[in-house]
């Protein structure tokens, strides 16, 4: 029996702490997620990183989905406006 973040949901659930705790700014629970996602690639394989994605995709869009419906705004309208946020954010990075 493997940890129990070795299950793509779980995992992803493990990685939300962390980054809710670094919801202030980048820290050293940094570290720790980069070391939980190296064990799950030395224990499952790089490709298990692409389960992890497609689970943390569908767990945003639930988020945004149910943001969208509390404020009564269109959901595709709330991912356009968090895609244009994200885009623009590139820019700050250069």
């Amino acid at each position: 029996m493997g940890l129990i973040y070795d299950d793509p949901q779980l995992a992803a659930l493990t990685l939300t702490r962390p980054a809710a705790e670094e919801s202030e700014g980048p820290g050293a629970m940094t570290g720790r997620m980069r070391e939980v996602l190296d064990d799950l690639v030395q224990r499952n394989g790089t490709g298990y990183l692409a389960q992890l994605v497609i689970v943390l995709a569908r767990a945003r869009f639930a988020a945004l989905d149910d943001l969208a419906r509390a404020t009564g705004t269109d959901t595709a309208e709330l991912l356009d406006a968090v895609e244009i946020v994200a885009l623009e954010g590139l820019d700050d990075d250069s």
